[in-house]
């Protein structure tokens, strides 16, 4: 049986595949260029399998053209999503790690939340039984998107209040 040869990405200037050291290099979403695996093509994921691999629901960036905090109006793009669920966080991990914290309280937790991106912490505190009670983000998409379904400032959480800062 033939071993074949790895298929990367790209190797110009040397970087967006393996270096001469062998090193692998990080992959950017400018490759245009596919790699094939004998006579299959390795596909980009969509957003929506991106966020369905952290643990959103797949919907969870589809928010439509937004304002941003200088009244500009932007398109919802595919671009904003996967940044946003990269560097997003996963979870399924935080679920456990928040239930577990949560457990320990003799009340009910609070929580708020710095560089909060998509809402990924204010999500899993609420499925876990902990109260978010503000968030902090500058980038516009994310913010539009905790707003979409968190509210805007006093918009409340289940009936309690909400500071988006």
């Amino acid at each position: 049986m033939a071993i074949e040869e790895p298929t990367y990405m790209s190797d110009r200037k040397g970087h967006n595949g393996v270096t001469d050291d062998g090193t692998a290099t990080t992959l950017t979403a400018e490759e245009k260029v596919r790699p094939t695996v004998s006579t299959s093509i390795v596909r980009r994921l969509t957003p929506h399998e991106c966020l369905l691999l952290q643990g959103y629901p797949k919907d969870w960036c589809d928010i439509g053209d937004y304002t941003d905090e200088k009244g500009k109006v932007r398109h919802e793009a595919d671009t904003a999503k996967y940044k946003a669920a990269g560097n997003s966080i996963a979870l399924p991990f935080w679920a456990w790690l928040f239930r577990r914290i949560n457990a320990q309280y003799e009340r009910p937790a609070t929580m708020g939340s710095l560089f909060d991106g998509i809402g990924g912490f204010p999500l899993t505190a609420l499925r876990s039984g902990i109260k978010p009670l503000w968030a902090s983000e500058i980038e516009a998409f994310p913010i539009a998107v905790v707003k979409k379904h968190f509210g805007d400032e006093d918009a409340g959480i289940e009936g309690d209040v909400w500071k988006y800062l």
